[in-house]
């Protein structure tokens, strides 16, 4: 009886080589996709902050003119022409995932970061401040506002991916 491959060389399973151009194909493929799943992620967070900010902006501003015309929700009043926020405070809001304001943040937790504010998660913080802008002759005084959209908000501040928003008021 004859051997079925006594003839013709017959292979049974691959070689060492074989195995080790698998394994380094592998070693190679399995952290790109991995790199490209994590920057996917970090896009798909900017992108929901960018479409956040159209509710949250206005809501920031709202209460910029809320403080100016003396009845902040969440802030201290503040008058027309002066700059905010007033020497030692911070104006910091803390927003929903919804772009819902939640309330302000402490010094504190604006640094290290939360998840949670009032029993609801956070996951937007808006920093404001202004400066003056120095005035041409025969001109209004303006106020450039400064809005920073930080994102996520339970990152430590100096960690958050940040969107800056400018304008001008009276």
């Amino acid at each position: 009886m004859k051997h079925p491959c006594s003839n013709t060389p017959c292979r049974h399973g691959a070689s060492l080589i074989e195995a080790v151009i698998a394994i380094g194909v592998l070693a190679v493929a399995i952290p790109v996709v991995f790199g490209t799943l994590a920057e996917a992620g970090k896009s798909a967070l900017a992108a929901q902050a960018e479409t956040r900010s159209t509710w949250i902006i206005p809501a920031c501003m709202d209460e910029i003119r809320a403080s100016r015309a003396g009845h902040p929700q969440f802030f201290t009043p503040t008058t027309t022409g002066q700059t905010f926020p007033p020497t030692g405070e911070i104006w910091v809001l803390a927003f929903s995932p919804g772009g819902q304001p939640i309330g302000r943040l402490t010094p504190a937790l604006y640094d290290k970061g939360t998840k949670e504010l009032n029993g609801q998660t956070v996951r937007y913080i808006a920093a404001l401040g202004s400066s003056m802008i120095p005035a041409k002759p025969g001109t209004t005084p303006m106020l450039r506002v400064d809005i920073s959209l930080e994102f996520p908000a339970a990152a430590a501040a100096e960690k958050r991916r940040k969107l800056d928003y400018h304008t001008r008021i009276p």
